[in-house]
């Protein structure tokens, strides 16, 4: 360990946008070298010579370089947790660079930023425990419901394009659901956290159960 090796660690970290791989012996070692260097310090009898001048650079620079090392990377880490909050996905490449350390400033990072969300977004929402089916999402009724009985016929005044074009709602789900097929068609594979327009009568079950917030879009 020296502050060469420091140096290009610092370097690689400037220069890409990814966690550079570095030992989890890193900060350990360095610990080791600075230690090194004040007991030579401390060895010599005036600091106004040659080597004492030298040491006491080396000193500055190993300490300044080993907290900008830590920023870098500390930076890089809350970025990466937030973006996995709204994404959704784990960095899984970026975890493997993390020192032990980081990696659980990283999960701590993602569950208070869960746990804040979660309570913003829920505090007006009552708990309910009667879970949802899929066959309650689009139960056979409502297919019935849409065809015609052998002497009946649909009114000449409302058309094929509006039947096949229900209208839509934003929802935000509050819990897991099973897969349903929607009015329209479509099959929806929904988790918690999921926001997305629902046909209207598919959102209404939802919002019945409260196991959706109805999304009010301002106008």
């Amino acid at each position: 360990m020296d502050l060469d090796y420091l140096r290009l660690i610092i370097l690689e970290e400037r220069e890409s946008g990814r966690l550079a791989e570095i030992s989890s012996e890193t900060f350990t070692d360095s610990a080791k070298y600075l230690q090194d260097l004040y007991s030579e310090a401390k060895s010599i009898d005036h600091f106004m010579t040659r080597r004492g001048s030298e040491l006491i650079d080396e000193i500055e620079s190993v300490v300044s370089t080993l907290q900008d090392i830590s920023s870098l990377r500390l930076n890089k880490i809350i970025k990466l947790a937030l973006v996995t909050v709204q994404g959704g996905k784990t960095a899984k490449e970026e975890m493997k660079r993390m020192l032990p350390a980081e990696r659980e400033m990283y999960e701590d990072i993602l569950k208070s930023v869960k746990k804040c969300r979660n309570l913003m977004i829920e505090s007006e929402m009552q708990t309910v425990s009667i879970p949802i089916t899929a066959e309650e999402l689009s139960p056979p009724s409502l297919a019935e419901e849409r065809m015609p009985a052998e002497n009946e016929h649909f009114p000449e005044n409302v058309s094929d394009s509006e039947d096949e074009s229900p209208e839509y709602k934003p929802v935000y789900l509050s819990e897991d659901i099973d897969s349903f097929m929607g009015l329209d068609g479509r099959i929806y594979t929904l988790s918690r956290e999921d926001i997305v327009m629902l046909p209207e009568k598919n959102a209404s079950v939802l919002f019945s159960r409260n196991i959706a917030l109805n999304i009010r879009v301002g106008k």
